[in-house]
């Protein structure tokens, strides 16, 4: 089982925007930028997280994007969804095998359970939680911000 290349873009995506709160919005290009990707590709995923009502736009020359919700009320499971659907994971074709077993199926039961279970993983983990843990960690996230927040500490000094 795998999550589809715009699932993983769109959590990247607001996880770099979740990471910097120090940006009131953001571009497209700076996003793709900072994560090697193409700028029209990403824009298409912007789209669809707009749509959904985890980013919001902003037109104009000052415009951009930004979460349309504070990162703690964000989680994986939201940002999966838009991309993943609620389709479940195992389909089972049991009209066309001739099975009667129906909700008697433990193959059915197994992988519903499964899958339940990481929902409430991915509906646990906030985008906040993940920036704390970068930061401590000193990931993706926590080595970029701390390096910005240590050039900003300097170019207020030098001021």
């Amino acid at each position: 089982m795998r999550y589809s290349q715009s699932t993983e873009l769109g959590i990247d995506s607001v996880f770099y925007m979740a990471a910097h709160p120090e940006n009131a919005d953001f571009s497209v290009e700076q996003v793709a930028n900072a994560q090697g990707v193409s700028p029209s590709y990403l824009a298409k995923i912007f789209q669809q997280l707009v749509k959904a009502g985890l980013l919001r736009s902003h037109r104009g020359a000052k415009g951009g994007y930004a979460l349309s919700r504070p990162p703690a009320q964000i989680n994986l499971r939201d940002i999966a969804a838009v991309f993943e659907g609620s389709v479940p994971l195992y389909d089972c074709n049991a009209n066309a095998k001739h099975c009667g077993l129906g909700a008697k199926c433990l193959i059915i039961a197994t992988f519903s359970e499964a899958e339940q279970k990481m929902y409430e993983v991915l509906e646990r983990v906030t985008l906040q939680e993940l920036v704390d843990r970068s930061l401590v960690q000193g990931g993706w996230a926590g080595k970029e911000t701390a390096e910005l927040r240590v050039q900003s500490a300097d170019q207020t000094r030098e001021a």
